[in-house]
Formats: structure tokens, C-alpha cells, sequence
């Protein structure tokens, strides 16, 4: 996620009522803001894996009047292959790491999350979650929430809220089932983001950008400038590409403390931080599994994008951005943030 939220509207009653637009699509993939797995053969393994316990039920969409040709698919982005989302569970075992990749706004992503930490837990195969959403600061009380989850679970959310320091940018009744799922399953719950002065330090002037290949930068600059409308000038959009370097680092190391040779680690995120040519699996050593969750849009002539390549972006290098792509539906989003954006320059200004 940008520092900035950029939310998109909808150009037709269809999009309006239905879904989004292509364009609008990689845009809110940027807001959002290293090579394949051996897919084939973790498929293998996972097939000579035995399921512990039946998986929980999966969750009704919020909207129960979505439709799309590819709405719930799960899709392997190398081949075009798709999964059942128990062979998502049995895929997801054979990885130390798993990432997902969000819309900030989407509840239908949340509880999709929700949906795939109690699966795991289940089946007694998930060593820990963090979460972008928590940064440094709010270490402590994590660690005190992990060491007393059982007394917890009972706390009303706005009590929950005030001890783990919950960062006000992020809504909390979002992400409050997925950690109450998290510590009543008695699963480590982890920050993941860095804090508000570790982010100024590393935008600071005078800092370098990390030595990584052209295309990386590039497609990093273009996603931070698209998230900000294109409002924002050379010197500012450089130091939040050293900040969004940073953060991807930060979310690598907290996600590898979390892993463990017999159990999956999990970091929830925005999709650009997901992605494994720009993103957080750049900074892994080891096998990681990059999960889409991909809203379901159509072009300017209402017409269904049915096809994946509509839907994965530009990638930094020949293989995919993701490793695998679960279609949910689109958020409706009535707003131009960019409105918000371009006023308040003017404001400042």
C-alpha cells in the first residue's frame, strides 16, 4: 500500500453495478501497490499429502448478485491451469511461505484470508501470520496478545483495537476476524510493515535507491506514480520508491521469522507487495507462493475480461508476476480519490 490510498470510479452503470474496467483494474493493482515455484511438481507433493480434518466452508460473497465467467476461479498463472481451493490448501503445505495479495478495500479478499489462516490452522500447518497492516511499534503488544490469546478473545473489538495500538489508516472491523481467527487458533500474529519514523529514515534525502534491475525500478516508479494520480514531482516519488523498497524488505524478514521447516508462514498485503518479480518475494531466500486476489472487471463495452493475461500485469522479468490468481468480485467504488489527491496538493500549495 501507497502512503497515499487511491480508490478509482467506474465509468459505465455496467461497471457501476458490476465490476471494473481494465483500466481501472491496474490501477487499483498499483495502488495495491524472481522466478516461478516448481508448480508441478508442489502439485505432486501435495497430492501424496493427506487432508487433516475437513476444510471450513467458504464464504458467501458480500454481494450474493455477483456474476463473472471467472468469479471464485482459482487460475495457476504459468499455464493457465485451475485449481479446486482445497488443492489451493494442499498447494499452499508444500510452501514454507505464502503471500497474499489484497485490494485494501475489498471485503470479499478479507474474508477469503480469513478463510485460508482457518484452513491451515486445521490442519495444523500454520506457523505464523503477519500482517502489513502492523508495523514495529506495535511489537509489544503483539507479543503480550500472542502470550495471552485465550484471554483476549473475549475483548469487545474497540478493547482489542486500543491494545494493539491499531493504526487508524486501516479499519479494523476489516481485519478484526482475521486476527481474533488467528490468536484463537493460537497461531503467532506478527507485524510486518515498518514504522512511520523507519519509513521517514529510509525516504530521507540523500539515501540511495537499492541496486536492483532497471525494469524493477521502473515498473515500481510507475505503479507509486499511478497510485498517486501522476501528482507527485521526480524528487517526492523517488523517496517513496526507497520507502516502498524498504517495506518490502521489512515484510521478507518478518515473514522468514515466522517460517518453520514443518509448518507454512503466511503475510497478508496489498498485491503489489505480493508480487514476485517487484515485490516482497524478490527479498526471500526459498520457495514462496504468491496468491493473487484478482476482482473480476470488464472492458469499456461491458463485455466480461475472461482471459488471464487481461489481468496479470506487466512483469519485470519472463515469468509471472503471481503464481496463482483467485477471482473475487470487484468493490463498487463511487469516489475519485483523485479529486481528493490533486485538492489537497492545491491546498498545500
Amino acid at each position: 500500500m501507497s502512503l497515499f490510498h487511491r480508490s478509482t470510479s467506474h465509468r459505465s452503470a455496467r461497471d457501476t453495478a458490476s465490476g471494473i474496467s481494465r483500466r481501472q483494474l491496474l490501477a487499483g493493482m498499483a495502488v495495491s501497490a524472481g522466478g516461478l515455484s516448481l508448480l508441478g511438481s508442489s502439485l505432486a507433493r501435495a497430492a501424496d499429502q493427506s487432508a487433516v480434518g475437513p476444510l471450513p466452508p467458504l464464504p458467501a460473497w458480500h454481494d450474493p448478485k455477483a456474476s463473472h465467467p471467472l468469479l471464485g476461479s482459482i487460475l495457476v498463472a504459468d499455464g493457465n491451469r485451475r485449481l479446486s481451493p482445497g488443492a489451493l490448501v494442499d498447494w499452499s503445505q508444500t510452501h514454507p511461505r505464502v503471500l497474499l495479495g489484497e485490494h485494501h478495500d475489498n471485503p470479499d479478499h478479507h474474508q477469503l484470508e480469513r478463510w485460508l489462516i482457518e484452513a491451515l490452522a486445521t490442519r495444523k500447518q500454520l506457523g505464523g501470520v503477519a500482517l502489513e497492516m502492523l508495523d514495529t511499534t506495535q511489537d509489544a503488544a503483539l507479543s503480550l496478545v500472542n502470550r495471552t490469546s485465550l484471554a483476549v478473545a473475549g475483548l469487545p473489538d474497540e478493547e482489542l483495537k486500543q491494545l494493539l495500538a491499531w493504526d487508524e489508516r486501516w479499519t479494523f472491523t476489516d481485519y478484526a476476524p482475521l486476527v481474533r481467527s488467528t490468536l484463537d487458533s493460537g497461531i503467532p500474529l506478527s507485524s510486518a510493515s515498518l514504522s512511520a519514523t523507519q519509513m521517514h529514515d529510509a525516504m530521507a534525502p540523500g539515501q540511495a535507491v537499492l541496486a536492483l534491475p532497471e525494469a524493477v525500478l521502473r515498473l515500481q516508479r510507475e505503479a507509486l506514480d499511478e497510485g498517486h494520480c501522476g501528482l507527485l514531482p521526480p524528487e517526492r516519488l523517488d523517496a517513496m520508491l526507497r520507502g516502498q523498497l524498504a517495506r518490502d524488505q521489512q515484510m521478507a524478514e518478518r515473514l522468514d521469522a515466522l517460517t518453520s521447516n514443518d509448518a507454512t508462514a503466511l503475510l497478508v498485503c496489498g498485491s503489489g507487495h505480493a508480487r514476485r518479480d517487484i515485490g516482497v518475494p524478490r527479498w526471500l531466500d526459498g520457495k514462496a507462493l504468491s496468491v493473487a486476489l484478482m476482482p473480476v472487471a470488464w472492458d469499456d463495452n461491458g463485455q466480461a475480461l475472461t482471459r488471464l493475461e487481461d489481468y496479470l500485469p506487466e512483469s519485470a522479468g519472463a515469468a509471472p508476476a503471481y503464481d496463482l490468481v483467485w477471482f473475487t468480485p470487484a468493490r463498487v467504488v463511487l469516489d475519485d480519490a483523485c479529486a481528493g489527491l490533486r485538492e489537497a496538493g492545491e491546498t498545500s500549495a
